[in-house]
């Protein structure tokens, strides 16, 4: 882990970050809504929340074809995507902690692949409800929603750790100039 940290801080620079935040929005907002079309109906790894009988409403409206085409996405883009976007925001927490120099473990960086490995389970229940679909499980379908919950609510921590790390970093800076 250390090995790869260390990694993680020695690439980041600024103009990474602008490159792949470049390549994130492309990926998220053109990309991937073309293979990941769910019609009308919307994917449900974007609800917050769902149960078995939301997953199940979904699962019916989409029909046949998108339900190919959403598991498809689901064992292709939604594999890279995760990786990406983790792989940015520890290079975002890794340059904030670099360029403020924040004393804190390096292993910080490693925060937002909680919400890649939810991510992932998520991915695998829905493509499990998805394969044996007519058939239906509504205890894995049920957890799979409250897996759902569970990764955006480890990505919804990670904004406010970048800002509490630039916070900190800029007192901290402003301490040690003050002190000398």
């Amino acid at each position: 882990m250390d090995n790869i940290a260390a990694w993680f801080f020695r690439v980041v620079r600024t103009r990474l970050i602008i490159v792949m935040s470049a390549l994130y929005l492309i990926f998220s907002l053109y990309l991937l809504p073309k293979i990941i079309n769910t019609g009308n109906v919307g994917p449900l790894d974007l609800l917050f929340w769902y149960n078995h009988n939301t997953l199940y409403m979904m699962f019916s409206s989409y029909g046949e074809a998108i339900r190919n085409i959403y598991k498809i996405g689901l064992l292709t883009a939604d594999v890279i995507y995760p990786i990406f976007y983790g792989t940015l925001l520890a290079m975002i927490i890794a340059l904030v902690q670099k360029k403020l120099t924040i004393p804190f473990s390096r292993r910080i960086i490693f925060i937002p692949f909680v919400a890649v490995f939810f991510d992932f389970i998520e991915n695998a229940l829905l493509v499990f409800l998805l394969n044996i679909y007519p058939n239906k499980n509504m205890l894995v379908a049920d957890i799979a929603g409250y897996v759902t919950a569970t990764k955006w609510c480890a990505f919804g921590i990670i904004p406010p750790l970048i800002i509490y790390l630039i916070i900190y970093g800029i007192r901290n800076r402003k301490r040690k100039s003050q002190n000398q």
